[in-house]
């Protein structure tokens, strides 16, 4: 199961209720050792991306620090977006910003914006969610059970306890054989 997880702690999957953070869910590196490493969310890699001084001629911060300027578009998918696991199409790259409510600022060059996304601020990052993540109240990822579904685990638990409890006698009895 891969989640992409922003601001989310929570989440249903399978009929099981996950704490993401009691968890300590992992996600295994892009490394040849094949370390593991706790998940980091497309927004902490994005700022992680323009924060990085190597990659200035690239992708930086606005001179006001707001904002991140994309200087170079075939290097950043050629080079410098597999380098942050952030993959290497361009379209799929403003795709993503969009859905975390980045907004293309108008000016001459490819200039994006966020309110939680500030050059000096990484932990603002952990505010920026998935727009459609951000609109959904908490109940909606609390699994309720009905009651007939309540019935029917538990006739399926009965019959297992049966079906082991035979299985047990018949062991029994080979054995005094």
């Amino acid at each position: 199961m891969f989640i992409d997880r922003t601001n989310i702690t929570r989440v249903f999957y399978l009929g099981i209720l996950l704490d993401l953070k009691r968890v300590g869910l992992m996600v295994r590196d892009n490394n040849p050792g094949g370390s593991s490493r706790p998940y980091r969310s497309f927004p902490t890699r994005l700022y992680e991306m323009v924060n990085d001084p190597l990659t200035d001629s690239v992708i930086s911060w606005s001179e006001s620090g707001k904002s991140f300027i994309v200087w170079n578009q075939s290097e950043l998918c050629s080079e410098v977006l597999p380098k942050f696991s952030l993959g290497k199409v361009f379209s799929n790259f403003t795709f993503k910003l969009d859905t975390f409510g980045f907004r293309k600022v108008e000016s001459d060059q490819w200039e994006y914006a966020n309110d939680d996304f500030e050059r000096g601020k990484p932990e603002l990052t952990e505010e920026i969610q998935k727009r459609f993540l951000a609109s959904l109240s908490p109940e909606a990822f609390v699994f309720k059970r009905s009651a007939e579904d309540a019935r029917v685990i538990e006739r399926t638990r009965a019959l297992q306890m049966a079906m082991k409890e035979r299985a047990l006698a018949k062991n029994l009895s080979n054995l005094t054989l």
